[in-house]
């Protein structure tokens, strides 16, 4: 406090622009090595009023620098954009990497338009960090902007434009990238091969994504860990369990990531003691289960029907591995309990929870769960008040509310449903499926009646539930 009221006293009386910026310049470098200290709370306030005209482009640096040490982004760049100088591109870099982590999209764009206005020529560094910025949080199109103007691209860019494109929506482009980049002479690495195979899964691209397998062999990067686990997880999403088997087994060194992946994906192929029997191996070698990985056992179990097991894998989760259920988990046990016709149980187990900050998921579940399994009205609309209490603008639910009546014909209600999500101003946007073809992606709609071979798709269709239903009878029947 004491040096505060120094500086303070100095800002008053001091006549000389020189020794003034001297102090500041002394204070910066203060706050820098005191910036986690006890005294931040008082010292940043002080920090954000000071004369920024009145340092140099090292003491703005030092400033904005210990800002983004002690977490007070926005001020750093608050102070950026109110200086009459300009700190260099490390600085530069520091702020946007910090607004990368933090997911701060104004805040990045502010610094890019400093940059401009400024006129600050940017490296391909900067112009890098800029372009990694854009695709983390998902404006791939002013990310490519950045990407064609530079003159020359190494991995790292072209590693950034691709994993953007393939979390961003954009897999076919991040495809086209990719052969792009190896077009161009660059030799892909591990990351970029994860990001490829992120989005031929995205894709279901299984032939796509097999190339894509074949050129990793031939780059040697067959040991990474990043990349095998995009490998397993593209063969499981592209349903090819056996070959994400195989591309797993020839796993050199593997992770509780990987392991997760390809029991999840065992699972949701019906493969469920399969399933179960690599999360056995799993604990054999040594690694331990994380959330995820208990997720992924007890959705395997739920869909097979094994509620004695599934719950048996629960109650391990914190009693053998000293685990807190989330809201999923317990979302899990609900669709395991209702998939045997359980409701009552399911309800019972909602009702006995201890406190939950993601309680409207585990309502969200049961209220799905009775449309699923046909639950009796009382029960769907107690879910429904639990649920919309929590989240009263999910529209998705309020969809399911409405098929619920529907399927009771109690139409009434629907209108009510309409009505209330009309109110509330929500709305779903619809849901679609994709299937790769010969190389060519199909995307579906549900009840979609606009595709090329609509009349020869329905009449498949018809003829498969024809069939499934024929063998459910002789099943019946034996």
């Amino acid at each position: 406090m004491a040096f505060i009221l120094g500086h303070s006293h100095v800002k008053a009386k001091s006549g000389s622009s020189f020794f003034r910026r001297l102090v500041i310049n002394v204070f910066y470098d203060f706050l820098r090595r005191n910036s986690r200290g006890p005294n931040y709370a008082v010292t940043v306030p002080h920090a954000s009023t000071l004369e920024v005209g009145m340092i140099g482009s090292t003491g703005l640096a030092r400033l904005l620098r210990s800002l983004c040490i002690s977490g007070d982004l926005s001020t750093a760049v608050r102070l950026l954009c109110q200086s009459p100088v300009c700190p260099g591109a490390g600085t530069y870099a520091l702020l946007l990497q910090e607004c990368v982590n933090r997911r701060e999209a104004k805040l990045g764009k502010r610094i890019h338009a400093r940059m401009i206005s400024t006129a600050f020529r940017c490296s391909q560094y900067i112009t890098t960090k800029l372009l990694i910025f854009y695709a983390k949080i998902g404006e791939v199109d002013s990310a490519q902007k950045l990407f064609d103007g530079m003159p020359q691209r190494n991995v790292v860019t072209w590693n950034a434009m691709i994993s953007g494109c393939a979390r961003g929506g954009e897999e076919a482009r991040a495809v086209e990238l990719f052969d792009a980049m190896r077009g161009e002479g660059l030799r892909p690495d591990q990351f970029t091969f994860a990001s490829v195979l992120c989005a031929c899964a995205r894709l279901a691209a299984l032939e796509r994504g097999r190339r894509v397998h074949g050129v990793a062999v031939k780059s040697d990067v067959g040991g990474n860990v990043f990349a095998n686990s995009a490998l397993v997880d593209m063969y499981l999403k592209c349903s090819s369990p056996e070959e994400a088997r195989r591309a797993f087994a020839a796993v050199p060194e593997r992770n509780v990531t990987m392991w997760t992946a390809v029991i999840s994906g065992h699972g949701q192929h019906g493969c469920v003691r399969e399933a179960l029997a690599l999360f056995d191996r799993m604990t054999e070698d040594g690694f331990r289960p994380n959330d995820v990985t208990f997720l992924a056992v007890l959705s395997a179990c739920a869909h097979a029907g094994l509620v004695g097991e599934g719950m048996r894998r629960f109650s391990s989760m914190s009693s053998d591995y000293g685990l807190v259920p989330r809201g999923q988990h317990y979302a899990a046990v609900v669709d395991m309990l209702a998939r045997v016709g359980r409701l009552r149980d399911a309800y019972d187990f909602v009702k006995n929870l201890p406190d939950c900050q993601e309680h409207s998921v585990v309502w969200g579940a049961l209220l799905g769960a009775c449309r699923k399994h046909g639950g009796d009205v009382q029960l769907v609309e107690l879910a429904a008040r639990r649920f919309f209490r929590l989240q009263p603008g999910n529209a998705g639910k309020y969809v399911v509310l409405a098929n619920t009546y529907a399927a009771r014909e109690m139409w009434d209600s629907v209108a009510s449903a309409h009505e209330v999500m009309n109110a509330l101003g929500v709305r779903k946007d619809p849901a679609w499926s994709a299937i790769e073809v010969q190389g060519e992606k199909h995307t579906f709609l549900a009840g979609d009646m606009y595709h090329d071979e609509c009349a020869a798709i329905y009449e498949v269709c018809n003829a498969l539930a024809q069939a499934v239903t024929e063998q459910s009878v002789r099943s019946t029947d034996g």
